[in-house]
């Protein structure tokens, strides 16, 4: 195996990224892998998220579009990176965030079209403690491969 493999990144995961500037402010120190894009990518995660839950009833469906297009794009992303390290676990961990969009995707229906704002609240409300439990268990053993393989989430030259 090589000394360090690094990822060449997507026009939008550098996108995400640069908006993102690598600032991992807001995530709870708890959740903190300790490498930069992943935590950059969770602040954000948990930010959006935070503002789909404080969003008035107006404002809450484009909130929710926002943390649901922030979530996609992070899967793809985490999802990519294990495919390319041939990460053992990937396909549980990407059957976790599959559930998820699937789930977020039904729910956000409802809410547009029955206006069942509740039940988009609550599923706001679920998913920290869903976040948290995946990034202490599946995010975590991704980095910590990344870590012991050698690879780095830094921007490979072209």
């Amino acid at each position: 195996m090589p000394d360090s493999v690094s990822f060449r990144f997507s026009p939008a995961v550098r996108a995400m990224t640069a908006q993102a500037q690598l600032s991992s402010a807001g995530l709870p120190e708890d959740l903190h892998l300790g490498e930069p894009v992943t935590d950059a990518t969770h602040a954000e995660f948990v930010q959006l998220l935070d503002a789909a839950a404080r969003a008035d009833d107006a404002g809450f469906l484009a909130a929710m579009d926002e943390w649901i297009d922030h979530t996609r794009h992070h899967f793809a992303q985490e999802e990519a990176w294990m495919e390319a390290m041939g990460f053992g676990p990937r396909h549980c961990h990407a059957g976790e965030h599959q559930q998820v969009l699937a789930v977020a995707a039904a729910v956000r229906d409802k809410v547009a079209q029955d206006n069942a704002l509740e039940l988009g609240r609550r599923l706001v409300a679920e998913l920290s403690g869903w976040f948290d439990h995946h990034v202490r268990s599946m995010d975590a053993m991704m980095v910590g491969h990344m870590r012991e393989n050698g690879f780095s989430l830094i921007e490979a030259p072209a």
